[in-house]
This record gives C-alpha cells, sequence and structure tokens, in this order.
C-alpha cells in the first residue's frame, strides 16, 4: 500500500506532535487518577499490547526517530500503569493466578505485534497500532460498569480521544486508500465518544463533574 499525503508535511507534524502530547498527558493523568483512587485505570489486556508495542517499536523496530522517542516514552508511563494493575489487583486475584496471566498476555501480545508486521509487510505498526487503540477504547466503555470511576476523569477521556482523533486524521491523510485502517478510525472516534458520554453521566451521577445546568 502507497503511502500518500493529502496534507501539508506542516499539518502531518502537527498532528504528530499532536498525538504524542495528548497520549502522554492521557497516560500522566491515568497514572496520578490510580495512585490516588488506588486503581488501574487502564484495563489489563490494553496495557499488555500496548506495553509491547511500544517495546517492539522503541527497541527492536524503530521506524522513525521521533516515533522511537515517543515510544520509548510512552514505555516507561505504560511500565507504571502495569505496575499499577498488577499492584491493586493482587487484593482482587491471587499473585500465583495474577502473575503468569499478565505474562502470557504480554508474550501473546508480542508475538501477535511481529506476526502482523509481516504478514501485512507493516514495518510502522499501522495496524496494529489501531488495532490496539480499537480494542482500547472497547475496554474502557466497560470500565465504568466494572470498578466505577476509580482511576478514570472525564479528562482522562478528552485527552485520550483528542489524541487518538490527531493519530486517525494523520493516518487517513497518509493511507486513504486503506479501507480497514479508515473503518478502524471511525469505530475508535465513535467508541472514545460513547466513553465520554459514560463517564460524564456517571460523573454526574457522583457530583464528580459539573452541572451545565443555566438556571440560577
Amino acid at each position: 500500500m502507497a503511502m500518500q499525503h493529502l496534507l501539508s508535511n506542516q499539518m502531518e507534524l502537527f498532528l504528530q506532535y499532536g498525538l504524542a502530547i495528548f497520549w502522554t498527558i492521557t497516560y500522566i493523568l491515568i497514572i496520578i487518577q490510580g495512585f490516588k483512587d488506588r486503581a488501574c485505570g487502564m484495563p489489563l489486556a490494553a496495557i499488555c499490547a500496548n506495553i509491547t508495542w511500544e517495546f517492539l517499536f522503541a527497541f527492536v523496530m524503530p521506524f522513525h526517530p521521533l516515533q522511537m522517542v515517543i515510544s520509548l516514552v510512552w514505555f516507561l508511563l505504560d511500565c507504571v500503569i502495569l505496575f499499577q494493575g498488577v499492584y491493586f489487583a493482587k487484593s482482587q486475584f491471587p499473585p500465583r493466578l495474577l502473575l503468569p496471566a499478565i505474562f502470557s498476555l504480554l508474550v501473546i501480545s508480542l508475538l501477535l505485534h511481529v506476526g502482523m508486521v509481516v504478514e501485512f509487510h507493516d514495518q510502522e505498526g499501522k495496524y496494529t497500532a489501531f488495532g490496539i487503540n480499537l480494542m482500547m477504547s472497547i475496554l474502557f466503555i466497560k470500565l465504568p460498569f466494572t470498578q466505577g470511576l476509580k482511576g478514570q476523569t472525564i479528562y482522562i477521556a478528552y485527552y485520550k480521544m483528542i489524541g487518538t482523533l490527531c493519530a486517525s486524521i494523520l493516518c487517513y491523510s497518509l493511507y486513504p486508500d486503506s479501507f480497514l485502517l479508515t473503518i478502524m478510525c471511525v469505530l475508535v472516534t465513535i467508541a472514545d465518544i460513547v466513553y465520554i458520554a459514560i463517564v460524564h453521566r456517571a460523573g454526574l451521577a457522583a457530583g464528580k463533574v459539573p452541572s451545565l445546568n443555566m438556571n440560577r
């Protein structure tokens, strides 16, 4: 699949910095809220898929210097989130089951990433990246129903959507002929909007989000 450039180089760079900045802020907010609520704000399956993708494209198969730096930063932040996932989940699951399960998820995720890179000749990891993003967005929708708003805030939901939207627009600019990538970009955006609506509604019910009632 040939790479195209529907947007200017400056706009593409702007979007690349946008996705890097907003996703970095998302990770930091998840970490802060996680320690505050003593809960992990990211599903374990999503953490394992994320951290192995970042490891692969930061240390094993870097394809661009800027992306390598971004992947390294995300990898380090995800290590903290993975620690939160293990530490705060140990009260719910015995370590003899939790640790092997996480190790298995990490191995499976890494093998799937490598397999998709080889199968689709995807040296930039775009298919796996958006596949992870779609899975993550769906799993985030489930979080408020399983642990309430622990580890989550409306700001995390917004920054996550903005970062992913930057990535989606950039991806479409580079690969407008890819039906699969386009579908995943659209589905991720829809899922992120649903997640924002759920978190906002749950926050209103819990008194954690200010109401927009204009009546005085």
